[in-house]
């Protein structure tokens, strides 16, 4: 059988107040056809498919229609909630659902059971697992759990894998291999490392879809698996290749996988230099759609950079001077929403001092940020 594994849609998400919808919808177009052409039996969705609890309309409506493609197509649908998801309102019709093969697990219900799949090689059994922290398991299992890391092993623990089969699991969790997994700022981050799940307890399931991670990598070995957002949802991730992971499921122990590359309908993209250098490399061009980050060079102030950028380039996202020090500022205003707590502190600290924080300075700051983990969470 052959399946895609995606997540992290983040449907309905906003980059400094620019929403990315129309996106979104050109991506999972792009997805759905590429779905279609290469005779895909199943699709797993890993978590985050929407940015918040809340969802714009604009959101489920995409959603909709997106699952609706994929029904039509007789492609079966395995969607689990991430943290960024209202797990309640992702449940919403699942039991119905299954009747037009989605399956949805928006919640934790204290057991895991499997979804039983039949080909040539036999059964393959799909395990769903959304996203859980140990307030959420503790109280199926009667047990203190103080970290993600228990919470996940004993839900596991309490699972019985029917070795002759394959089995595979979704799962939204911050997994790593030995504290290793690349991150981009357009993650959640947690404090401390409370969250960290080691990607050994993974290790008796033959593909683990994994969701939270925006970078598409594995973890710890190919068969553990980040498939990534299908977009860039920051500038740190302008340089990572997006791509649909592709499996093909033959006997036991025998996964093929390939790495489909998506095109984005307007690249998030870096310019540096003089402006009106930058204005002149985009007159040459005609203009751009793309989203631009914009970093000036020029030793002097200049007159509405904003405004005459965005005669050439009308999607630029945000605007930096960079001076002679390290110190920049933004000449666009960030978006509050879009921005952690620690990265508004060390903006608030940059503009009333001028300057960025020294070592011991950061040192105090990290030391108070990891005492408030809990009460962040």
């Amino acid at each position: 059988m052959k399946f895609f594994h995606i997540g992290d849609l983040h449907l309905g998400k906003k980059i400094y107040d620019f929403s990315m919808i129309d996106d979104q919808k050109y991506i999972l177009s792009q997805i759905l056809k590429r779905a279609e052409e290469e005779d895909i039996d199943g699709i797993f969705i890993s978590g985050d498919v929407y940015d918040k609890g809340v969802p714009p309309v604009e959101a489920v409506n995409l959603l909709d229609e997106f699952l609706t493609e994929l029904a039509k197509r007789n492609i079966a649908i395995f969607m689990i909630a991430g943290n960024h998801d209202s797990a309640h309102r992702l449940n919403f019709g699942s039991r119905l659902f299954q009747e037009n093969k989605i399956h949805i697990s928006g919640s934790f219900n204290g057991r895991l059971e499997p979804i039983i799949l039949q080909d040539e090689f036999g059964e393959i059994e799909v395990y769903l697992l959304p996203f859980i922290k140990p307030a959420l398991v503790s109280p199926y299992y009667q047990e203190e759990m103080p970290t993600y890391q228990r919470a996940v092993e004993i839900v596991l623990q309490g699972t019985t894998l029917r070795k002759k089969c394959r089995n595979i699991l979704l799962a939204h969790q911050y997994v790593t291999w030995h504290g290793t997994a690349e991150q981009s700022d357009s993650e959640t981050y947690s404090l401390g490392g409370l969250d960290e799940v080691d990607a050994g307890v993974f290790f008796d399931f033959d593909y683990v879809a994994l969701g939270h991670l925006h970078s598409p990598q594995r973890i710890a070995k190919d068969e553990i698996r980040y498939a990534g957002s299908p977009l860039a949802y920051s500038f740190s991730e302008i340089r990572r290749k997006k791509n649909i992971t592709k499996l093909e499921l033959r006997e036991k122990g025998d996964i093929k996988m390939e790495f489909i590359p998506l095109i984005p309908k307007r690249p998030l993209r870096e310019m540096k230099g003089p402006l009106q250098s930058l204005i002149d490399a985009g007159r040459k061009e005609g203009g751009s759609e793309d989203y631009i980050r914009a970093i000036l060079t020029d030793s002097m102030a200049q007159n509405d950079p904003v405004g005459q950028l965005r005669t050439i380039y009308p999607n630029l996202m945000t605007m930096e001077m960079e001076n002679s020090g390290s110190y920049k500022e933004k000449e666009l205003a960030y978006s509050a929403e879009d921005t952690s707590p620690q990265e508004l502190f060390d903006i608030f600290f940059q503009r009333q001092n001028q300057k960025e924080m020294d070592e011991i300075q950061e040192k105090v700051a990290k030391n108070t940020w990891e005492d408030l983990g809990d009460e962040m969470e």
